[in-house]
């Protein structure tokens, strides 16, 4: 993973065999970020896919095989329990071009990902919601 400031945020470029999700905490621990916003692109594979079921209060999940393309790659960082806590949506497609899209549970870079992370300069925490029976922003 290397990163960069740029203006207005950060330029981070995470690198075959990275973890997304590790590498984005590992990253907001590294360069200070608290809470902010990132979008990004490139190419991962192991990927599993997650859709919330508000009945259950689980996700059901989903494994991809192979190479996946990223056509968007959304998030957020914020605190859990005085952590960094990334959460992470994207929208990938194998060679069939079929677009899959869910709540991003695991990743690894398969050739590169590059994203842009908008530090929101200071910390946003996350807490359970009973209702809802997610970590949710606590603003």
């Amino acid at each position: 993973m290397r990163s960069r400031a740029v203006q207005g945020g950060w330029a981070v470029v995470l690198q075959r065999g990275d973890d997304l999700l590790g590498s984005l905490q590992q990253f907001a621990r590294d360069s200070g970020v608290r809470a902010g916003f990132f979008t990004g692109l490139g190419a991962v594979c192991d990927v599993q896919l997650a859709y919330w079921d508000m009945e259950r209060r689980e996700y059901l999940r989903t494994d991809l095989d192979g190479d996946q393309e990223i056509g968007a790659l959304t998030g957020n960082i914020a605190q859990l329990d005085g952590q960094p806590f990334v959460h992470a949506h994207a929208v990938v497609s194998g060679h069939d071009l079929l677009a899959r899209t869910g709540h991003v549970m695991r990743a690894r870079v398969s050739a590169t990902v590059e994203l842009f992370v908008h530090d929101f300069g200071g910390a946003i925490h996350r807490a359970p919601d009973a209702a809802i029976g997610l970590k949710l922003w606590q603003l």
